[in-house]
């Protein structure tokens, strides 16, 4: 049976938004989102969503796409330009007023620290934050930190090795995009959950070597991990995006990797959440992948 509420995805044409979409969609909402390419738009509506061509640079474009919507869940692009940044977010913003959107949940796709670090990755976002909480719109922000798909980037799990540019014992908590969808449709569906900012974690804390041990005992071969130094993964990222953006992206994770007692753990995660999510651990989720033919056992 269709469900009456409309929401509005930004991001479906992704990996991330496209999790949530597809599951608002099998729930039975109507789902609009916005892309930039009208041969992807004509895919996604062919797909069952009511797709719109529109740009975040473009106020005037995503008013029609916000029309009956009422929610909005919300991810920007890869971007670590401000002046792009506060256009995104305020013609964003600006077009769920002009709709009278109930809520927007927002998913900052990685964590915020608390105070400013001066990396542009982190106060950007920490900016656009703040937007959505000063616009007089029920908010409620979602806080990932890593995605255990980031391990199927090419080059990051070879034969025997584990690289990665985070440290051998720092502990750090993964998530499945998954489940960090299960949780963004959660949030969608708990309008009460307004005003809080919300950590979206798996249920462990793994450091590199524990990640290594994982990997070992679901591939049957034993994988050593590699400290990636932050250097060397910027300059991975400076061949498939420009050098300013791998930049940004490479100071995020040097401050990661000396931070990793600042960051949230599963313990915070909110009871009813977390009850009503599943938390997939590491070893199943790489056992899942194996099965999708992602890895060689």
């Amino acid at each position: 049976m269709a469900n009456k509420e409309k929401i509005l995805v930004y991001g479906a044409s992704g990996v991330q938004g496209g999790a949530v979409a597809r599951k608002l969609l099998k729930e039975g909402y109507t789902v609009h989102t916005v892309v930039r390419n009208p041969d992807k738009a004509a895919q996604l509506q062919k797909e069952g969503f009511t797709a719109f061509v529109g740009d975040l640079s473009d106020a005037g474009s995503l008013t029609l796409a916000h029309e009956g919507v009422d929610k909005v869940f919300l991810l920007l692009p890869v971007d670590y330009n401000l002046d792009r940044n506060r256009q995104f977010i305020r013609n964003t913003i600006a077009a769920a007023k002009h709709a009278n959107i109930k809520l927007i949940v927002f998913n900052t796709s990685g964590f915020i620290p608390d105070d400013a670090t001066g990396v542009t990755a982190f106060d950007i976002k920490r900016e656009s934050v703040a937007y959505v909480k000063e616009s007089g719109i029920a908010s409620i922000i979602l806080q990932p930190i890593f995605y255990m798909e980031n391990f199927l980037i090419p080059g990051v799990v070879g034969n025997q090795t584990l690289a990665y540019p985070v440290p051998s014992d720092g502990a750090i908590p993964w998530i499945s995009m998954d489940d960090a969808a299960a949780f963004g449709v959660y949030a969608l569906k708990h309008p009460e959950l307004a005003g809080q900012t919300l950590p979206i974690l798996g249920p462990e804390t793994l450091t590199g070597n524990q990640l290594a041990e994982q990997f070992s005992a679901a591939l049957g071969r034993e994988i050593q991990f590699y400290s990636l130094p932050a250097e060397a993964f910027e300059e991975a990222l400076s061949a498939v995006m420009d050098k300013a953006t791998a930049k940004d992206l490479a100071d995020s994770y040097r401050w990661t990797g000396t931070n990793t007692h600042l960051l949230p753990n599963p313990e915070q995660v909110i009871a009813e959440m977390r009850a009503a999510v599943p938390s997939t651990p590491l070893l199943k989720w790489i056992k899942q992948a194996i099965q999708h033919g992602f890895f060689a056992s």
